[in-house]
């Protein structure tokens, strides 16, 4: 089993998840380009609503008949037999975390959401790791998945202890399965949460947001990769309390620092803690938005130093913090233009380029 807490990425550099293109061989041709070290398999949102942010990951909840459709997800809790759909979401749940593997590929992908990853572990398969330090996946998390869906009522489905625990259940089990499935080609494998409406937390917009809840929903989805020997990380593309995932079993938190470093500075103290417990920063330093055309991997590189600068002077510890870093850009580039994408990680390849020369 890998041991993250001795693990020193040294500003490895990855993507966030999500390109613009339709074809998967196309978007792994930019990412093995830009972070042949640290490759990611592709979201490919294009492809429609089974490759997009939310239908992803509802494929047994879908076949267990909890949720209706891939385009306009929403629960089933007024069905005569909602009582039955949820026993058998249960049911495979537990023969899944029993270890039986026939159950745990239900918490897969459908064929059609599952283009970008089937693509890239086809290519590990048949070519190897090719160099490759460390493999990384990704998948949504609950709170943002939660906001999306809705009940018979349009109410959001976080808000309904038992939608939210389904919810986080066959998440936990997604993760579990991605994890087992990377970990076969002998590599470390990160998996990252992308939970981006856990900015919410603490704002008056979402004041039942409560904190014990979400770390406890944090913790049972990193559990599952953990389980499994994978590093749990998550991304989270605003500014938010990160104490929240310091206090979790999170070990990579990876923060947009083009447009929030402000959000990271103001809790050093707690994150040099989290680097002293082995956690990872990773840097979302490559804008996802037109100003990627006006940066340049100098210019970035200057702002990074700027804000490693005021972290140390906020009493982060330098060496560590530089030991663990990782590059990323700042969210993903799914909906973007293909000239943007392209243009932000080739930025990622060149920064990555000046710190690891």
């Amino acid at each position: 089993m890998f041991d993250y807490q001795g693990w020193k990425p040294h500003f490895l550099a990855t993507g966030v998840g999500s390109l613009p293109y339709e074809n998967p061989i196309t978007a792994l041709e930019q990412i093995w380009k830009a972070a042949p070290k640290a490759p990611h398999w592709p979201q490919l949102p294009q492809l429609g609503a089974e490759s997009s942010f939310v239908g992803q990951y509802l494929k047994v909840l879908v076949d267990t008949g909890c949720i209706e459709g891939f385009e306009h997800p929403r629960f089933q809790g007024e069905a005569p037999d909602w009582a039955d759909r949820m026993a058998r979401f249960y049911e495979r749940y537990l023969q899944a975390e029993s270890g039986d593997q026939e159950a745990l590929e239900g918490f897969g992908f459908t064929d059609d959401g599952g283009f970008g990853f089937n693509e890239f572990y086809k290519e590990l398969q048949q070519k190897g790791p090719m160099g490759a330090q460390i493999l990384k996946g990704q998948l949504s998390g609950s709170v943002t998945l939660g906001m999306q869906i809705t009940d018979q009522n349009r109410r959001a489905a976080y808000y309904d202890e038992f939608q939210r625990d389904i919810l986080v259940k066959s998440l936990r089990l997604h993760a579990r399965w991605q994890t087992r499935k990377l970990a076969q080609f002998g590599l470390p494998v990160l998996i990252s949460i992308d939970d981006p409406s856990l900015y919410g937390y603490g704002s008056s917009t979402y004041l039942t947001l409560d904190r014990s809840t979400l770390i406890r929903d944090i913790n049972e989805i990193a559990e599952g990769i953990l389980d499994e020997g994978g590093i749990p990380g998550v991304h989270v593309c605003a500014g938010m309390d990160w104490t929240l995932l310091f206090d979790s079993k999170i070990k990579v938190v990876n923060f947009d620092a083009y447009e929030y470093m402000t959000s990271m500075a103001v809790v050093a103290g707690q994150l040099e803690e989290f680097l002293q417990r082995g956690g990872i920063l990773s840097w979302g330093i490559v804008p996802t938005s037109t100003k990627a055309w006006q940066e340049s991997a100098e210019s970035l590189k200057a702002r990074l130093e700027n804000n490693i600068k005021e972290l140390v002077r906020r009493g982060v510890n330098e060496e560590r913090l530089r030991c663990q870093s990782m590059l990323t850009p700042s969210c993903g580039t799914g909906t973007l233009n293909i000239g943007l994408s392209e243009r932000i990680y080739g930025l990622l390849q060149e920064l990555s380029s000046a710190y690891t020369v």
